[in-house]
């Protein structure tokens, strides 16, 4: 494996590279994470042939910042504009991806990543699979006294995108979830699922729950995630 960074769509994109890369994976971090915390959660996924890149979101990393704090008055607003700004990025880096590699593309997400996940997959994304890690399709529930005024974050609470499913595609995709996450409760994951399955078909939409583990990728989860996308990278699977 060598480890690289270059530009993709006007994002500095730092990338694993196998020997033989047979797919591509995007990884979205979650909220204060970065591209280089995403990937080392993804441990294996290099060595059976996954090109992995990552960028960091908006207001993290490098980027001008700092990220949201839980004490702003505003804070679920800003969390939700950056994950808005991280989808419409995230697409531009796909796309020049792919056009750089000429390989198949799978997104995988993390906590805000995966909601970023689900956003792209309801706005009609196309990918040979993806990963929701501790994540859901619909937004986390407004602490008393906060307001949203931002109209496009307004309409993640009006249509989120969980129900949005038809524009999935029936895009293959596995939840990751603990039984203990104190931040994305089991029920919301499990909502999600309820939402998407009347439009997929039998076998494309799954979920696999970790007994005791929190808010955070663990390495069952990693290793769980790789068997699904290696099942999906199969070119004689329908």
């Amino acid at each position: 494996m060598r480890k690289e960074v270059f530009t993709l769509a006007g994002q500095s994109v730092l990338a694993h590279i196998p020997e033989r890369p047979r797919a591509l994976l995007l990884a979205l971090h979650g909220l204060q994470g970065s591209k280089e915390h995403i990937l080392s959660l993804l441990p294996g996924y290099v060595e059976r042939g996954f090109l992995l890149l990552a960028f960091d979101a908006p207001r993290h990393g490098k980027r001008e910042g700092p990220p949201p704090s839980s004490k702003s008055p505003r804070y679920v607003e800003e969390v939700y504009q950056i994950a808005l700004a991280f989808a419409e990025e995230a697409k531009g880096v796909a796309q020049e991806a792919q056009r750089r590699f000429s390989l198949p593309l799978f997104l995988a997400g993390g906590s805000m990543g995966a909601f970023v996940v689900h956003l792209l997959l309801s706005q009609g994304f196309k990918a040979q699979g993806a990963l929701a890690f501790i994540g859901s399709g619909f937004p986390m529930k407004l602490p008393q006294g906060q307001e949203v005024r931002d109209t496009r974050v307004l309409a993640l609470y009006e249509t989120p995108p969980a129900q949005r499913g038809e524009a999935y595609g029936g895009v293959p995709l596995l939840h990751l979830h603990g039984t203990k996450d104190l931040i994305v409760p089991l029920s919301r994951m499990e909502k999600t699922v309820e939402a998407l399955r009347p439009h997929y078909p039998e076998g494309r939409l799954a979920w696999f729950v970790e007994e005791g583990a929190g808010h955070t990728i663990t390495p069952l989860m990693a290793r769980m995630g790789l068997a699904f996308l290696e099942a999906w990278l199969d070119p004689g699977r329908p």
